[in-house]
């Protein structure tokens, strides 16, 4: 018997983060050009600068996965949404 989609949920056995990637040789592209470039300002600037630079780097991150965090509970409950009307449900207050 197939292991119910909210069950497996619940337990922790789904996780978006887990899907398997085949990036586009367009993504590839831009993710070798930011090492390039973050190379050249290792190069161009002190130890103390480019540490600073770094935690600006860290800093970005930190905003991006806040921001993957945000768009995917919204899109997780606009799902619902979406799921709850096609079956018909009422919303009881």
């Amino acid at each position: 018997m197939r292991e119910s989609m909210v069950r497996e949920l619940y337990y922790g056995n789904i996780s978006p983060w887990e899907r398997k990637r085949a990036y586009p040789p367009e993504r590839i592209a831009l993710t070798d050009k930011i090492d390039d470039i973050v190379q050249h300002f290792k190069n161009l600037l002190s130890p103390e600068e480019y540490k600073k630079f770094a935690e600006m780097q860290e800093l970005e991150s930190q905003v991006d996965v806040e921001d993957a965090v945000d768009l995917f509970e919204h899109a997780f409950c606009m799902g619902v949404r979406l799921m709850i009307d096609i079956f018909g449900y009422t919303e009881i207050d």
